[in-house]
C-alpha cells in the first residue's frame, strides 16, 4: 500500500478519525494527508495528536467550507507535492464509516487498474440502513441512471480511489458540499471513464456524526444532478416560445393570403426555425456536445419529424378508442412522454454527449 495516499476530509471530528488512522497504520500506507476543513478550537488537539504520527500529515484553513472544497484542497495539494511519489489517492470519510480493510480494498483495485475510478459500494438493502437513507440513496441511483445511462448503486460514497492521471478531473468538478462528490461522478461519465465497484460493509452509527444536511443538501445534490436536464427543458421550453411567437407573427402580417395556406406555411417556418435554435441551445448549452453539426443536424431534424409524426398519430388512435376524453389530454401525456424519450435519443445517439 506504499503506493498510493490517503485523503481525509475532517471537520469537528471525534476520536474516531484517530482511531481509523490507528487500524490504518498496520497496512503501511504510503501517505495520510487529513484536511482541517477549518474546525473549531476545541478539536485543535485531536489535529495536534495526529500529526506526531509519522507518515501523516496535517493540512488546513481556518474557517470551513464545505467537504468539497476539503477534497479540492487536498488533491492540489497532493498534486504539488506527491503525485510523483504515489499512483494515486483514495478518499475517505472521518467518521469510520469505512472500514481499513474495505479502504484496502479499494486501494488494492485501484494499483491494479490505472484507468479507471474506484467506488466502495455500500448495501442499501442491508437491514442496518435507516429507512430514510436506503430510499434516498435507491431513488439517487435510478435518477442518475436514467439521466447519464449507468446504474450506479451508491452515488454518494465517500469512499474513492482515484489515480493519478484523472485529478485534474477532480480539480475541474465543482461544488463546496456534498454536491461535490455528485458533480465529480458527472465529470467522470461525461468524460467516458471507466468506474469500477468494490462492495464494502455498511456501516451506521445510532449517533451520527455527519455533517449532512439531509434536506439542504439532498436539494444541493439533485440541484447538481438534474442541471443538464434543467437545461434542456429550458431550451425546449425557449424553442416552443419561439415557434408560438413566429407563427403567431406569420399568421398576422400574411393575412391577405388564404388561411389554411398561411396556417400550413406559418407552421413549417416556425418549426423549422424554432427547430434550428433548439439544435445549437441544445448542443453547446446543455450537452455541450463536441461532435460537428453538419454531421448530425440533419438527424436532429428527422428526430423532430419523427417526434411530430408519432406524436399525432398516437393522439389520434387514443382519441378513437376514447372519443370521450379531451384530445389535449392525449396530446399533454404522449409529448410528454416524448420528450422524455427524445432526452435520451438526443444525448446517447445525436450528440453523444
Amino acid at each position: 500500500m506504499k503506493d498510493v495516499a490517503i485523503l481525509i476530509p475532517a471537520y469537528n471530528p471525534s476520536n474516531k478519525l484517530k482511531k481509523l488512522v490507528d487500524d490504518l497504520k498496520e497496512y503501511e500506507i504510503g501517505k495520510i494527508l487529513i484536511i482541517n476543513d477549518g474546525s473549531d478550537s476545541r478539536h485543535n488537539k485531536i489535529f495536534e495528536e495526529l500529526q506526531k504520527i509519522d507518515n501523516i500529515e496535517v493540512i488546513g484553513y481556518s474557517s470551513n467550507k464545505g467537504k468539497g472544497v476539503a477534497l479540492k484542497y487536498g488533491i492540489n495539494y497532493y498534486l504539488e507535492n506527491y503525485k510523483n511519489k504515489y499512483k494515486g489517492i483514495i478518499t475517505v470519510d472521518a467518521d469510520y464509516q469505512h472500514a481499513p480493510t474495505d479502504i484496502i480494498n479499494v486501494a488494492l483495485r485501484l494499483l491494479g487498474n490505472q484507468d479507471s475510478l474506484i467506488l466502495g459500494v455500500r448495501d442499501f438493502n442491508s437491514k442496518k440502513v435507516p429507512f430514510a437513507s436506503k430510499f434516498g440513496n435507491k431513488l439517487t441511483s435510478i435518477v442518475f441512471n436514467f439521466l447519464y445511462g449507468i446504474k450506479i448503486k451508491d452515488t454518494q460514497t465517500g469512499l474513492r480511489g482515484i489515480p493519478n492521471r484523472h485529478l485534474n478531473l477532480c480539480l475541474e468538478s465543482s461544488g463546496k458540499r456534498f454536491e461535490y462528490e455528485m458533480n465529480m461522478l458527472i465529470k467522470f461519465v461525461k468524460n467516458k471513464i471507466n468506474i469500477l465497484f468494490v462492495p464494502i460493509n455498511t456501516i451506521y452509527y445510532k449517533k451520527s456524526e455527519s455533517k449532512f444536511n439531509r434536506i439542504i443538501d439532498s436539494i444541493i445534490i439533485y440541484k447538481a444532478m438534474l442541471t443538464e436536464y434543467i437545461k434542456y427543458g429550458l431550451t425546449s421550453l425557449c424553442a416552443a416560445m419561439v415557434d408560438l411567437i413566429i407563427f403567431t407573427l406569420f399568421i398576422k402580417f400574411f393575412n391577405t393570403i388564404d388561411a389554411n395556406l398561411a396556417i400550413v406555411i406559418g407552421t413549417a417556418i416556425a418549426r423549422i426555425v424554432s427547430a434550428f435554435l433548439n439544435f445549437n441551445l441544445t448542443k453547446y448549452l446543455v450537452f455541450d456536445s463536441k461532435e460537428k453539426s453538419e454531421k448530425i443536424i440533419g438527424k436532429f431534424y428527422l428526430l423532430n419529424v419523427c417526434n411530430m409524426a408519432i406524436s399525432a398519430l398516437l393522439v389520434l388512435i387514443l382519441h378513437n378508442l376514447f372519443p370521450f376524453v379531451l384530445e389535449t389530454v392525449f396530446k399533454v401525456i404522449v409529448d410528454t412522454c416524448i420528450y422524455f424519450i427524445g432526452y435520451k435519443i438526443q444525448k446517447k445517439y445525436i450528440f453523444k454527449a
